[in-house]
């Protein structure tokens, strides 16, 4: 598990789309250095379009 929260990764389950917090999605009005904490829930992915608030879909990738 990341030691630091604030920068783990996030992927897809269903496209393997990876958010990155140090990147963001500027493209999908989160800004680079969001935490997967601060995306809101009405996000969606950029691949899939899946919405963030869908349950077992994001899991956080470990380092």
């Amino acid at each position: 598990m990341p030691t630091d929260v604030q920068n783990a990764r996030w992927v897809c389950l269903e496209c393997h789309w990876i958010y990155d917090p140090v990147r963001g999605d500027p493209k999908n009005g989160v800004p680079a250095g969001t935490p997967w904490e601060k995306v809101p829930d009405t996000w969606r992915c950029p691949e899939c379009k899946i919405l963030k608030c869908k349950k077992g879909v994001f899991k956080r990738l470990e380092d």
